[in-house]
């Protein structure tokens, strides 16, 4: 990115918070982790909170050669209608999570359904669900 900005320009990028702040990803992943339907996430390689930490992004845009980087999360609220809803959604958007859940027997995808109800409860809303969630821009 920095080689393609003319001189003087700037670069505005958003990435994921947290996991532990975005359970719209970690509550479904951990359920597939727990049925060995895929393994534990390595946070230390690239994927969607390789860049969760304000340091490291930081240290990655210096090292790019930016210079006056400001890091600010900001606030996102995720909303799904239905437990059906979030796993087409997940299955559509997100990478290795929507492979294991595509490689999973339908026997095993239909076991995730009680599990998920249930981790999803704490963000249950009139209009179905609300996953709270943090991003970080730079």
């Amino acid at each position: 990115m920095r080689r393609v900005l003319r001189p003087g320009g700037r670069l505005s990028l958003a990435a994921w918070g947290s996991p532990e702040r975005n359970p719209f990803f970690t509550t479904i992943a951990m359920a597939l982790v727990q049925r060995d339907l895929m393994p534990p996430p390595d946070l230390e390689a690239p994927g969607i909170f390789f860049m969760a930490s304000p340091e490291r992004t930081a240290g990655l845009l210096e090292g790019a050669g930016f210079g006056e980087i400001r890091t600010e999360e900001i606030a996102v609220e995720l909303p799904m209608a239905s437990v059906d809803e979030y796993v087409e959604f997940v299955k559509d958007t997100s990478g290795p999570i929507a492979f294991a859940l595509m490689e999973a027997p339908a026997e095993q995808r239909e076991g995730l359904k009680p599990q998920l109800e249930e981790a999803m409860a704490p963000f249950a809303t009139d209009r179905g669900y609300a996953f709270p969630g943090v991003a970080l821009g730079a």
